[in-house]
Parts: C-alpha cells; sequence; structure tokens
C-alpha cells in the first residue's frame, strides 16, 4: 500500500494533514495533525490526539472519512518541518549580525 501526505476531513467536520494509508474500507494517518482556524485567514496546527501515540498511526474507517485530498506544497513544508522532516534547516540560535 502507497503511504502519502494527505488532508483528510472528517464527517465531524475535523481536518487532518499526515501520512496517510488507504485500504478498502479504512485509512491509516500517522504524523498527523489537526488543522484549525487561526484567525485573520490563519491556520494553527495541533498534534493530533496529542495526548496518545496517534504519531504511530490511527486507524480511521470510510463511513467517517468525507474526502482526501493533497495539500499545496507550503502546507506539507509547514508539516514537515513541524515533524522533523523537512528539508530545510532552520539555525536553533539567534544570528548574530555585527554592529
Amino acid at each position: 500500500m502507497k503511504t502519502e501526505q494527505l488532508l483528510i476531513r472528517l464527517v465531524s467536520g475535523e481536518e487532518i494533514i499526515g501520512d496517510v494509508t488507504k485500504n478498502e474500507d479504512s485509512v491509516t494517518i500517522s504524523n498527523g495533525f489537526n488543522l484549525l482556524p487561526g484567525g485573520e485567514g490563519k491556520i494553527t496546527f495541533i498534534p493530533f490526539m496529542a495526548y496518545t501515540n496517534a504519531h504511530e498511526g490511527v486507524t480511521i474507517s470510510n463511513k467517517h472519512v468525507l474526502f482526501t485530498v493533497a495539500p499545496i506544497d507550503q502546507l506539507k513544508e509547514q508539516i514537515n518541518q513541524m515533524s522533523g522532516k523537512s528539508r530545510i534547516v532552520t539555525p536553533k540560535q539567534d544570528i548574530v549580525m555585527p554592529s
């Protein structure tokens, strides 16, 4: 089965982005993040079921899934940065500028 980074909309209205493996009657999502409105056209991300080991994978019946769709590249890159899979390396400390 092929795993790909997708956005899932559940019948509850939740939107989850993560690594998704589809099969005939369910989807399994790992490294998932809930997308929440952040105000003024922004999106906030929180780990999907952060109080569990859901990052390892959660299987959801297709009867609870409205649709799956490929996210835009900018969204994928943000998720990859947050989950440590980004190709972009950001400094861990401030850059010192000469006076």
